[in-house]
């Protein structure tokens, strides 16, 4: 591993398990070791050749050699191995090590152990920085609990979290992390999951609801029953999934290193040219020294850490930097409805009476049924009555659910049925014809248990998957920023796909396709020259989001496919996100370009200034750092990266 390329970049290749590993802390300490032990002689060489006696000049030559030795010699192992493996990231440990080599051929043993040194000092603190821009992203391994509170039949007791298994019933206090991933079965309280949905707002959670591992509990005691562990939990998935993005590379890197074997040339043979022509080995190794290629280094993996960092904490997980070049350049969207477009559940949209009565009584009513079931129909009419704030006014008796019809319950002396139109015609109940409506249409009915009369429809509901409020606003932003063709995909009937892509503004509605031809539009897409971002859910449009050039999942917490199918996971279900991940996109790819830049500058500057007698090697030394730590204060900038107003396409 390199110290004077490739510290911080080699910590950029690694996982997220520490901030530092055993070895990597032992390099280093040998490395600032041997730096301070070569400082401390050196100082001792000196003070002995200015003060001490002249019949022990030969001593303090001998000593500041010793000093030169100590720290040249990890620098020369190091290069050494670069050569042996050709690796581009030691170039730096080669220069500086030739550069040492060459002060010692001119017998200049206090600049051969000041040179590397500086450059030991000025690249530990680099490191260092590096280091803090990645603890964004270590940071979720913390969000781990230490100690999980297990309910058995015998009462509570604290066991490690990775003990846990699915099944095991857990206690949540008020200000705990969540342990495992689980489903509420008693409480309700506010959450904190912004660590997962990256939503700065609590939620208010309740029986059924889904509780995320690394959440925090913030008001009322909650029971969750385990239902994933450890690796398996959502935040467990991310951690992973950032691992591998952590250690991938966008087409700019690629091109980087494509052509980093060229430089480690170009500066010996520039470095020999001004020895030739000037016969000044002093000048020579300032240009070996000031050829560090640091800056460049740094350059994008900064960026790139900067960037994970900021995402993560917007609740947008990047699956491989790559696809962060892909979103820059996308030009068409292509939208999934259900689930994506649209919020996946029914609401009802309407309540029409009959016979006089009101919308509060045939919602009232309705209950009977419809607390019975836990089809989707059902659930929507009792979430329906609860913004109603109505409770039922009866309670079955008993109730069955009929399948493809609807319920039939029993209550105060009437047979009450909820239900299709035509299952309410056959069992007798005069139903006038429904009303026109894009939607499900789900009707009730009251039949006398003692046969007297005939039934009587009491009204119908009407029932619509919503799109989400922030919809429209989410694909007019993407279309600022330069996603001017937009798509909306759909196994739905063609009418419903219809009024949703006008009320949307899109630009192509294509319905009732199944999975795989969603595939092939996408594939179609692309062959038209169109560089498609997909969004879906990550379940029927898996295929279209692997095909795609980038794939965004929408609500990816939830879903164990869309982690898996997507490029991209928005965690929360919140369109909002896809604009603001574009911007992310683009800004980082500005800033690698921008830090690029400085690097080169400085770098030729540099060499410049050292060609031409302006900067000594010890004076190159300090210099060298200044191209670094200009591209580490760039980078540095993504991380306050925020929703910001919407950009033209080509802004940073």
């Amino acid at each position: 591993m390199s110290q004077f390329a490739s510290p911080a970049s080699a910590h950029l290749q690694r996982s997220l398990e520490v901030p530092l590993t055993t070895w990597e802390q032992g390099k280093i300490a040998v490395q600032l070791g041997s730096a301070m032990l070569a400082g401390g002689l050196l100082a001792v060489g000196i003070v002995q050749q200015r003060f001490g006696p002249p019949e022990l000049s030969e001593v303090a030559d001998l000593i500041i050699a010793l000093a030169a030795c100590v720290v040249a010699l990890p620098i020369f192992v190091a290069a050494t191995r670069g050569v042996a493996t050709m690796d581009p990231n030691s170039f730096g440990d080669q220069l500086v090590a030739l550069a040492t080599l060459a002060a010692m051929a001119m017998g200049d043993f206090v600049t051969a152990t000041l040179i590397p040194v500086i450059m030991s000092l000025g690249h530990f603190f680099e490191e260092r920085s590096v280091l803090g821009a990645q603890a964004a992203i270590e940071g979720l391994r913390k969000l781990h609990a230490r100690k999980a509170t297990l309910l058995t039949s015998a009462g509570e007791r604290q066991v490690e979290p990775q003990t846990l298994r699915n099944g095991d019933m857990l206690v949540v206090r008020p200000g705990e992390l969540i342990a495992a991933d689980g489903e509420i079965v008693e409480g309700d309280s506010s959450v904190d999951q912004s660590s997962i949905t990256g939503e700065s707002v609590p939620v208010d959670l309740g029986p059924t609801a889904t509780a995320y591992a690394g959440s925090v509990n913030l008001s009322g005691v909650l029971k969750v029953r385990v239902t994933r562990t450890g690796s398996q939990t959502t935040l467990g998935r991310v951690v992973e999934l950032l691992r591998g993005a952590e250690q991938s590379k966008t087409p700019v890197l690629k091109l980087i290193e494509q052509y980093a074997g060229y430089y480690l040339p170009i500066i010996l043979t520039i470095s020999g040219v001004v020895l030739f022509i000037t016969r000044d080995m002093s000048r020579a190794v300032a240009v070996l020294v000031v050829g560090c290629p640091g800056a460049l280094v740094l350059s994008g993996p900064t960026a790139m850490v900067a960037a994970l960092a900021a995402a993560s904490r917007l609740g947008i997980l990047i699956k491989n930097t790559r696809f962060l070049e892909s979103l820059s350049d996308a030009d068409t969207v292509v939208l999934d409805k259900t689930g994506t477009v649209t919020l996946g559940r029914l609401e009802v949209v309407a309540v029409e009476p009959l016979a006089e009565r009101g919308e509060q009584d045939v919602l009232r009513a309705g209950l009977v049924c419809a607390h019975a079931s836990r089809h989707p129909a059902s659930r929507a009419i009792v979430q329906a009555a609860g913004r109603a704030s109505l409770q039922s006014g009866a309670y079955p008796l008993r109730a069955e659910e009929i399948g493809g019809q609807g319920i039939v319950a029993v209550a105060d002396s009437s047979r009450w049925l909820l239900g299709r139109r035509t299952w309410l015609v056959a069992e007798g109940i005069a139903v006038p014809e429904g009303p026109k409506h894009n939607g499900p249409v789900v009707w009730l009915g009251r039949i006398d248990c003692s046969g007297q009369g005939p039934g009587e429809a009491l009204g119908c509901f009407l029932l619509a998957d919503r799109v989400r409020p922030e919809a429209k606003d989410a694909i007019a932003q993407l279309r600022a920023l330069g996603l001017a063709r937009t798509v909306l995909l759909t196994g739905d009937r063609k009418d419903v796909a219809e009024q949703i892509g006008r009320d949307l503004a899109v630009d192509q509605i294509v319905a009732e396709v199944l999975p795989e031809e969603k595939l092939e539009l996408v594939r179609a897409e692309r062959n038209a020259g169109h560089l498609v971002m997909v969004v879906g859910d990550g379940v029927n449009d898996a295929l279209a989001l692997a095909r795609s050039d980038v794939g965004i999942a929408l609500g990816a917490a939830a879903s164990d496919v869309a982690l898996r199918s997507a490029d991209v996971a928005i965690m929360a279900d919140d369109m909002g996100r896809l604009p603001i991940a574009v911007r992310l996109a683009r800004r980082t790819r500005t800033t690698i370009h921008q830090n690029v830049s400085l690097g080169a500058g400085t770098s030729l500057l540099f060499i410049w200034l050292a060609s031409a007698g302006i900067v000594a090697p010890l004076t190159g030394a300090l210099l060298h750092n200044i191209g670094a730590a200009l591209v580490l204060l760039n980078s540095a900038r993504l991380l306050g990266f925020a929703a910001a107003p919407n950009k033209p396409r080509g802004a940073g």
